[in-house]
């Protein structure tokens, strides 16, 4: 496999304090686990941190998302008395929107960078999520499937052709980011190594992985584009 890395661009989604479990930082103190942690988050800083590395040596590009969701969200249960996490509303154009725990709110610790996410080589941060009517799991458009990010513009007016894709979650925003980059045209590998799943409901990470494939995205580990030993 062949990397020509200054058409290419790595995506780091979401690796934000609220989707990793407890840790102790750098200063010794022990983090609350995040509102909507998902097991093993934390633990993909390393391949994305090597990624990242690797991408910024070779002349690659490297954007980072963050959620920045303001308070009274429209996916948050708390904006649906009676409702629980996991329920789903219809609101606004948003039909079938699935009620998360109150995450990433701008301002706060949780909607900061994982401490193990090395941010040097980051070239651009997306922010998505933050009008408070309308949710965004993709890193490419709202979910509306309309409103752009600027991700779409930004690699296209750097003549970005591949994208590699990680970070959180596998069954959501990984997921929404690699069917938007192969539906813009984009030559789209997710890094399977460097992203885990929510997993809600049981089983949606393996249902999402096998959507990616069949759909035509290139599921690909770090080692194979650190080694480039990935055969299509």
């Amino acid at each position: 496999m062949f990397i020509d890395y200054t058409k290419s661009a790595l995506i780091i989604v979401d690796m934000q304090n609220d989707f990793c479990p407890a840790y102790t930082n750098k200063r010794g103190e022990k983090t609350p686990r995040g509102a909507l942690a998902v097991d093993g988050g934390a633990e993909i800083c390393a391949p994305l941190n090597a990624l990242s590395k690797r991408f910024a040596q070779n002349g690659g590009k490297v954007v980072a998302t963050k959620d920045w969701h303001p308070k009274g969200h429209m996916s948050f249960v708390s904006s649906f008395p009676g409702k629980k996490f996991g329920d789903t509303v219809d609101f606004g154009i948003t039909k079938g929107q699935v009620l998360w725990p109150d995450h990433c709110v701008q301002g706060t610790p949780g909607a900061d960078f994982h401490e193990g996410l090395n941010i040097e080589s980051i070239n651009l941060v997306i922010h998505k999520g933050y009008r408070v009517d309308l949710d965004a799991y993709s890193t490419f458009f709202e979910n509306d499937r309309q409103t752009s990010t600027g991700l779409d513009g930004y690699l296209r007016s750097l003549l970005i052709t591949d994208i590699f894709i990680g970070g959180l979650a596998t069954d959501y925003c990984v997921l929404y980011s690699a069917l938007d980059g192969l539906r813009l045209r984009y030559k789209t590998f997710v890094l399977t190594d460097a992203t885990r799943g929510v997993e809600h409901p049981a089983g949606s990470t393996q249902h999402s992985l096998n959507v990616m494939k069949v759909s035509g995205i290139n599921l690909i580990t770090s080692q194979d584009v650190l080694n480039e030993e990935y055969k299509e």
